[in-house]
Parts: structure tokens; C-alpha cells; sequence
């Protein structure tokens, strides 16, 4: 991701300078079994379903917000459900870190460092990218590894990287709503989760269950 290339603006608060939304209220619902990277028909070979798609124009100077995301998910029976922003209690099972070790064709490597279950995105323009942007590494308590704490104000996606949104606020059911800058060509959000059966590939989707609904708008910075 081009953190450090965020937008100057935006990190002084331009997201409240913003001009009436392009789009607004737009709502889907990502289920448990929707992997990331079957986004745009891509088959990574996982047992997962593609992940929901919203489809705009291609502009320049635009922004994303959530306003709400509700709903939990689990990654099996045993598992106790797990919110948008995921869990920090890691353990056995299906609680490792959520580590995609190398590129899934031209789409990102994904690393949560320190929990797991969160609703990702990626944007995506009518083709697939050519080459595979860098790694999405995100951190809620340990940065000694390195990566983007969750609690970010603003953030700036590559097409074609895995980022996290979770719950699209600064802190978990609190705080700020977080923006999300547009890549300029991008005309698909996708809206989904990486999941993975400990080999650092997407799998073991098949057995989740539960549907998150997120709402959100899309913004033109003036």
C-alpha cells in the first residue's frame, strides 16, 4: 500500500471537506464462505464463493466511508462467532494469524499479524492488475513485525491489494469513521474474508457460517 504517499489533505482532515456523495447508502452483505481472491471470477482453487461486488465509474479524487457494518461470522460450529473487526484471542483451530504468503495470481499477500476474522476488501478496474501490488499487513496491538495498525485514519489501497476494513471505524465499534482513498482507475469494490487451512493459501471456507452487512458511501474530495 502507498502508506506513506496518503494524501496530506486527508490526514488533516479533509474527509470532513467533502462534497455531497457520489453514491450513499449503498448496502451488501459479504457471507462467511466469500473468498477475497476470487474476486472478478479469479479461481485461486479454495472452496470459496466469490465475494459481493459493488461496480462504479472509474474518477479521480474519491473517497470511501462505512457507516455502519453489523453481523458476525464464525469459521466453524466450535468457534464462537467473530465481529467485523475479528478477534485478538488468538488460539487452536481456526485462530492462527491469517498469513497469505505469497501473491494469489496478480492480487496481494495478506498478513493480519496479531488477530483474525475481519471483513477485507480490494478494488479492482475491468482488468485484472498485471502485476501483484505489496503485501496488506495490518496490526492491532504488535507492530514489532511491522504493517499499518487497524486503527488508521486514512489509507490508500492499490488496485489489486487485500486491505482491511472490519468494521470501518478507528477503534472496534467506536471512534471515527475511516477513509478510504479510491484508486483512480478502480471501478469494483469487492467485499469478502481470507481464510486459510494453516498452509498460507485461501481454504477451509466451507465450513463458515454467518453474513456481515456493510453500508457505505463513496465521496468526491473537492
Amino acid at each position: 500500500m502507498k502508506y506513506s504517499q496518503l494524501l496530506t489533505l486527508l490526514q488533516l482532515g479533509l474527509v470532513l471537506a467533502v462534497s455531497a456523495r457520489a453514491q450513499d447508502g449503498i448496502q451488501l452483505s459479504p457471507a462467511a464462505n466469500m473468498d477475497i481472491y476470487r474476486a472478478a471470477g479469479f479461481n485461486d482453487g479454495s472452496d470459496g464463493a466469490a465475494p459481493v461486488d459493488y461496480a462504479f465509474s472509474a474518477r479521480a479524487g474519491r473517497i470511501l466511508e462505512f457507516s455502519s457494518v453489523t453481523g458476525t461470522w464464525t469459521c466453524d460450529v466450535n468457534t464462537p462467532p467473530f465481529g467485523p473487526d475479528g478477534i485478538t484471542a488468538l488460539g487452536p483451530g481456526c485462530h492462527p494469524p491469517t498469513y497469505i504468503a505469497e501473491p494469489i495470481g496478480t492480487f496481494s499477500q495478506f498478513y493480519a499479524t496479531d488477530f483474525v476474522g475481519a471483513m477485507v476488501g480490494m478494488f479492482l478496474a475491468d482488468t485484472l492488475p498485471t502485476v501483484a501490488p505489496p503485501i496488506g499487513h495490518f496490526y492491532v496491538y504488535d507492530g514489532k513485525e511491522g504493517g499499518i495498525k487497524t486503527s488508521f485514519t486514512a489509507l490508500a489501497p492499490e488496485v489489486g491489494q487485500v486491505f482491511f476494513i472490519g468494521d470501518g471505524l478507528t477503534g472496534t465499534g467506536i471512534g471515527r469513521p475511516q477513509a478510504f482513498v479510491v484508486p483512480a482507475t478502480a471501478t469494483h469494490l469487492y467485499l469478502g474474508f481470507v481464510d486459510t487451512c494453516a498452509n498460507f493459501l485461501p481454504g477451509c471456507y466451507s465450513d463458515n457460517s454467518g453474513t456481515l452487512t456493510a453500508t457505505f458511501g463513496l465521496y468526491n474530495i473537492k
